[in-house]
């Protein structure tokens, strides 16, 4: 069913309104001219008073039919005025018509026209004319009121999506603070709406490395959550076998043909040997992370080569940079939205974010930290997600 069409219950209880109200109508002006006329209020009077009153509501829809789709086309303000014009006209016509084709019907119940008549003309016709728009203006209420009904189940079914989109991406995410033999990480991702569009994840490798992902999915709801699964499933077995250039490669080719023209995932991909501490990083379009050693200036892992995000196009050629970490020694991953945060109309900016960088400290609250550093020179709501994971090679050997 088109989203503007009215429901059939609701067309016909409308009808079934106009009809009653003209019932009514008919039955009131029947009781009125029968009084002081003896013998008038039969059935036969009875019959022939719903008749004009139906011929008279018939003329109106007529006319409505015939006019209304013009005078829709009329400035607002003189389209009561035009409304009024033809159920006043529809009123007169209707009653003309119906006193002469219902005396024929009914067996001349009416008499010669008189004074009378002519003044009942202009009471029906005026009559004719508050009913008939007092008919358009319960349409249009209950247009209204339809649309906003329409207006909160979208609403509503919106909330659930997003609801189950958030559900969906905590499920997927790993735990915020991971420990395995060599290593930590810390991971935090704070949506700037219901749902976020980045995300992380951690896995372990078949030779004993574990894979490290930090990503910035196009879009928010459901399709961007979805979207994140699907990366999120297929990385580890794309990665399995591979160097992680070659597996941003296989990822972008399963993702070129199913994402939308809009549609893209910025991501970064690292592969960490826990045993050597090494670590290999592939950038597909994210901020270079940043190396923090103790009494070191943070340094930015530039990774050459290409760094568009996956999706975009066919036989995209990312490069690995590769990095020894001395013990002690973390890698930030972060997500644009951090550095882009706003401050006073302007993005906080690449050497204000690492002027933010905490003093040593356990990783979490080390991590925590920045982000409350963060908050203080952006605050109010995220215009966009912000994600930070930092991993530390442990000190211990």
């Amino acid at each position: 069913m088109h989203a503007n069409a009215t429901p059939p219950k609701r067309r016909t209880g409308s009808r079934a309104l106009s009809v009653g109200i003209t019932l009514v109508v008919s039955t009131l002006v029947w009781l009125l001219v029968g009084l002081g006329k003896p013998g008038y209020l039969g059935w036969k009077s009875f019959a022939f008073s719903c008749f004009v009153g139906f011929s008279i509501y018939g003329s109106c829809r007529a006319f409505d039919w015939l006019w209304g789709a013009r005078i829709a086309r009329q400035p607002v303000r003189r389209q009561g005025l035009w409304r009024a014009a033809i159920y006043f006209l529809g009123g007169c016509l209707g009653y003309v018509v119906g006193i002469v084709v219902g005396a024929f019907l009914f067996g001349g119940i009416t008499g010669k026209p008189g004074k009378a008549d002519v003044l009942l003309l202009g009471v029906l016709g005026t009559l004719a004319t508050v009913v008939g728009l007092g008919f358009h203006f319960y349409g249009l209420l209950e247009d209204r009121l339809r649309q906003s009904v329409a207006r909160l189940h979208e609403a509503e079914l919106a909330e659930k999506e997003l609801a189950l989109a958030r559900t969906i991406q905590q499920r997927l995410q790993p735990p915020a603070e991971i420990e395995r033999d060599g290593f930590r990480v810390s991971a935090r991702n704070l949506p700037a709406a219901f749902v976020a569009g980045d995300f992380y994840d951690v896995f372990h490798l078949g030779d004993g490395a574990h894979g490290i992902v930090v990503a910035d999915v196009s879009g928010k709801g459901m399709g961007a959550a979805l979207i994140m699964a699907t990366v999120k499933s297929r990385l580890p077995l794309l990665a399995a076998g591979r160097t992680v250039a070659e597996t941003l490669a296989a990822l972008n080719e399963s993702l070129v043909d199913e994402l939308a023209a809009r549609e893209f995932v910025a991501l970064i991909y690292a592969r960490y040997d826990a045993g050597a501490g090494v670590l290999e990083i592939a950038n597909a379009g994210l901020p270079d992370p940043y190396l923090v050693v103790a009494g070191s200036p943070p340094l930015p892992l530039v990774v050459p080569g290409e760094r568009l995000p996956l999706g975009m196009r066919r036989r995209l050629e990312h490069r690995a940079l590769r990095v020894e970490l001395p013990r002690g020694a973390r890698v930030l991953f972060l997500t644009d939205g951090v550095p882009e945060a706003p401050v006073g109309g302007e993005p906080l900016g690449y050497e204000a974010f690492v002027a933010l960088l905490p003093q040593p400290a356990p990783l979490a609250g080390w991590l925590d930290a920045l982000v409350a550093a963060v908050e203080k020179r952006s605050p109010g709501p995220r215009s966009d997600d912000w994600t930070l994971l930092a991993l530390e090679r442990v000190i211990e050997p």
